[in-house]
């Protein structure tokens, strides 16, 4: 294996990052739960926050359980939040893909936070756009939280990937 290719370097930063995330979700982050938990319920927050300021309804949240937050409208459930919808891990994914694809670190130092900053406030309009959804048409609410928004996020996330390819890697000049 030649460690001079630039796929192979990749391959291996992706994999040895790949491990150390592992390393510390599964003995820190997943049994401690505080990182989970803080940003399940600030993502609850900023949305029933953004949705009071433009609604008439009141928007109202409450912790169920450790593992997810509850968003209400006029007191009537709309919107739960587990761990797994908080975007932690699409924010992992997209900072390990900047940090193991090639490019100068000065530039990853502030794309990475910027990219996160941007990946939660997109998550927080989706859990908005759940919640609006929920209160215009509950029958299309299962088919645009599994499908619609899912494709929206991710997608952003790729245009993000591609932003960082085309204009900071630095591999379209070489």
């Amino acid at each position: 294996m030649n460690l001079n290719k630039p796929l192979t370097r990749f391959l291996i930063k992706a994999v040895v990052l790949y491990l150390g995330w592992h390393l510390l979700w599964y003995n820190w982050i997943e049994p401690d739960g505080t990182v989970n938990h803080y940003l399940t319920y600030n993502t609850a927050w900023i949305s029933s926050a953004a949705l009071n300021t433009f609604s008439s309804h009141s928007f109202t949240l409450s912790p169920f359980s450790e593992l997810n937050t509850f968003l209400f409208k006029d007191g009537i459930p709309v919107v739960l939040i587990e761990h797994g919808c908080n975007g932690l891990i699409l924010m992992v994914l997209f900072a390990g893909f900047v940090v193991a694809f090639p490019g100068p670190w000065r530039t990853k130092l502030w794309f990475v936070p910027m990219g996160i900053l941007s990946i939660y406030l997109i998550n927080s309009f989706r859990v908005i756009g759940l919640a609006v959804n929920h209160m215009v048409s509950k029958s299309s609410f299962d088919f645009n939280h599994k499908y619609t928004f899912t494709i929206l996020v991710y997608g952003a996330i790729f245009y993000f990937w591609m932003i960082w390819v085309n204009r900071y890697s630095g591999i379209n000049a070489k």
